[in-house]
């Protein structure tokens, strides 16, 4: 007996696209990962940031301390002066200034002038006491030595940012300014050193420490 064949069909399953919510809902998840993700990467940055600031200012305080200690230990005298364009009046004893100048004497002629070294704050606004900027020097060696009055052998105050840079950034914490006359034997340097660090926290951190002629 002939039996006819039949044929079969195969067929998948009927399939259905994404709906709206589904998509709404896959894109909410989505974004809020990659806000955590952002999130976590910028605060990594920041405390990378912050930490090679950090360094960068304990760096700086060590160099600093360090190249002071050096020249001062040789100077025979000191002054200090308010700041590097203002040189009217001289910081005595109990008095603070920017501007600190390290006297060398001739050994063989006392009362005449080897060798200077200054270091002064030169400050964004000097009529604002709270105003940071950096910390420049100047290092000036006449020969022969000279009798000339101290004043007269300083570079012009129109010289002051051609200077090398020693600190980036640097505060005075001494009413403002950053040496301080102490007994008129001592120099007390109180400041402030900061770098960039974050957008909202700068890296920072403040010396103290005092040095004396003895040359």
């Amino acid at each position: 007996m002939f039996v006819p064949s039949r044929s079969y069909r195969l067929t998948s399953p009927g399939r259905r696209g994404y709906t709206l919510v589904e998509l709404l809902i896959a894109l909410g998840i989505f974004g809020f990962a990659m806000t955590g993700a952002l999130a976590l990467f910028l605060h990594g940055t920041n405390i990378f940031h912050y930490d090679t600031g950090k360094l960068r200012v304990n760096s700086d305080i060590r160099k600093f301390t360090s190249e002071m200690s050096d020249n001062a230990t040789y100077a025979n005298n000191f002054r200090i002066y308010p700041s590097f364009y203002d040189r009217s009046t001289i910081a005595n004893d109990g008095v603070s200034g920017d501007f600190l100048v390290l006297v060398y004497r001739d050994p063989n002629a006392p009362e005449k002038t080897q060798r200077i070294i200054g270091y002064f704050r030169a400050p964004d606004d000097p009529n604002d006491p709270l105003s940071t900027g950096p910390v420049r020097k100047f290092d000036i060696e006449f020969t022969p030595s000279t009798s000339s009055a101290l004043e007269d052998l300083l570079p012009a105050p129109s010289t002051m940012n051609s200077h090398e840079e020693v600190i980036e950034l640097s505060r005075g914490l001494s009413n403002g300014k950053l040496f301080y006359n102490f007994y008129d034997r001592s120099i007390m340097i109180k400041g402030e050193i900061l770098h960039e660090g974050t957008v909202n926290r700068r890296a920072t951190n403040t010396y103290n420490f005092t040095v004396s002629p003895r040359g």
